[in-house]
């Protein structure tokens, strides 16, 4: 006779990661791909930089020179808040560069099917592939934001930067990460559709230069209502984003990408 051994029944199941950590897993991978990219590292240290300090030199010094009256200086508080949403969309643009390539780019080189073929939700790709390429463009924001307000104070002047309103900042640095967002999400949506970075990246042109205008108008209309509206409008964007993503992970026919890899 022969002795089978009994199974043993303790052993536990191998337990799969959540999805928030497999969200930031695929985010942090692509964040630091994209950080060693030297054509998109240079393109986002370009706008970061000179952006802000040529608005400021090219832009609000001659209107602060011309600011003479109290209404001339009431409308430079105002150009200089607006511009605030101008200088952070600058580098934004490189979430849009990023994430155009985290699908087409991939499926191109044959690197997506290891990760089409793990446990992971299509929401869980989609959003960890849209963070990865927001996060560089936020810090590359962040320097933009920075170099713009200390422009402010030294070549226009102390004075000057106090005349800046804190709402009308807050308000307009608010709308900036979730319309990063927005063009990465469009971005990752039609990324994910194509066969090429070059389509993906010549279709996502023609679908976001349009919105990004509409939006920067928006911007420009939003410095004279109250911030109640603008809070809204960040709000209403936020919203926006969640549902592109999850329209983009819902209508993601993942297999027959897996069957082409």
């Amino acid at each position: 006779m022969i002795d089978v051994e009994p199974v043993d029944e303790t052993v536990a199941a191998p337990v799969l990661p959540s999805a928030l950590l497999t969200t930031w897993r695929i985010a942090r991978r692509a964040a630091v791909e994209s950080l060693h990219d030297r054509a998109t590292y240079t393109m986002s240290l370009i706008f970061a930089v000179v952006l802000p300090l040529g608005v400021v030199i090219g832009v609000l010094r001659p209107e602060s020179l011309a600011a003479n009256t109290a209404a001339r200086a009431a409308s430079l508080a105002t150009l200089m808040g607006v511009y605030v949403l101008i200088v952070g969309l600058g580098p934004s643009s490189g979430a849009m560069n990023i994430a155009a390539g985290v699908f087409a780019g991939e499926k191109e080189k044959g690197n997506l099917a290891p990760l089409l073929a793990t446990p992971a939700s299509n929401l869980s790709i989609f959003a960890g592939k849209v963070l990865g390429s927001v996060i560089p463009a936020w810090l590359y924001i962040l320097l933009a934001e920075a170099i713009y307000l200390v422009a402010l104070a030294t070549i226009l002047g102390p004075d000057r930067l106090r005349l800046l309103s804190v709402s009308l900042w807050f308000s307009m640095a608010a709308l900036v990460p979730p319309i990063t967002v927005l063009g990465a999400a469009v971005s990752s949506f039609i990324s994910s559709r194509v066969r090429t970075y070059n389509a993906a990246q010549m279709a996502t042109g023609l679908a976001l230069t349009p919105v990004m205008g509409l939006l920067i108008g928006v911007g420009f209309a939003l410095r004279d209502q109250g911030s109640g509206l603008r809070l809204a409008c960040v709000a209403g964007l936020v919203a926006l984003d969640l549902l592109i993503l999850r329209l983009a992970a819902g209508t993601w026919r993942r297999e027959e990408v897996m069957a082409h890899q």
